[in-house]
């Protein structure tokens, strides 16, 4: 498991959000959006692994309402002992931050494909209908991350969707990722501030950016 790796190179003394996609689930049926598709019975064990890897460093847990992100939370919270409150937030899913309109955005999944809609948000300003604008939007998201976490030293996980770890990570990194770089269930993103800095890590990619966030 990364995480392994990656816990040693995070602080200790810092509220740090991390943008989490969800458990393993079993194969979507061909032409079938999936929504109520749970996590299998591999990725409630290996998210309660997980849990129980981040142990005490855990300070809150946020969700889609989607059900295997729903599911996920609560195999973490169960893992790490930490019998936290679970908190949905409506802007880890569809609609959410990037989704407006859940159904003309459907259709440029029905267009695109899941791969033409996830080169878009990594590659180009234009927001696709019933979407918003990926930069700003990748950005609101952080922010709100940030604000959530508050001042609370130690991890806020943020349970999501795969396009939505990718799109961010790979905007607030100025990358323009590819399908290798799509995260693997149970894979994140990780943000925190240090003073007027951003901290960015993903996989072995590591940025450290000054930023505004201003929306308008």
């Amino acid at each position: 498991m990364k995480w392994v790796f990656i816990l040693p190179l995070l602080p200790k003394d810092r509220p740090i959000s991390v943008l989490l996609r969800h458990s393993v689930r079993d194969d979507l049926p061909t032409g079938i959006a999936g929504y109520s598709l749970p996590i299998n019975e591999a990725g409630t064990q290996l998210a309660k692994e997980l849990g129980s890897l981040i142990g005490a460093r855990l300070r809150s847990l946020h969700t889609s309402p989607l059900t295997r992100c729903v599911q996920t939370a609560e195999a973490l919270n169960l893992g790490s002992d930490a019998s936290l409150r679970i908190v949905h937030d409506r802007l880890l899913g569809a609609p959410g931050v990037y989704v407006i309109d859940g159904q003309r955005a459907q259709l440029n999944w029905d267009n695109l494909g899941h791969e033409g809609v996830m080169q878009h948000l990594v590659t180009s300003d234009e927001a696709l209908p019933g979407m918003a604008q990926p930069e700003p939007a990748a950005r609101f998201l952080v922010h709100h991350m940030l604000t959530v976490a508050g001042d609370a030293p130690g991890l806020h996980l943020f349970v999501t969707h795969d396009s939505l770890v990718t799109a961010t990570a790979a905007r607030l990194l100025g990358q323009q990722f590819g399908t290798e770089a799509w995260p693997w269930y149970l894979e994140d993103a990780f943000f925190w501030r240090d003073q007027d800095d951003l901290h960015i890590r993903y996989r072995d990619q590591y940025l450290r950016r000054q930023i505004r966030f201003s929306f308008h």
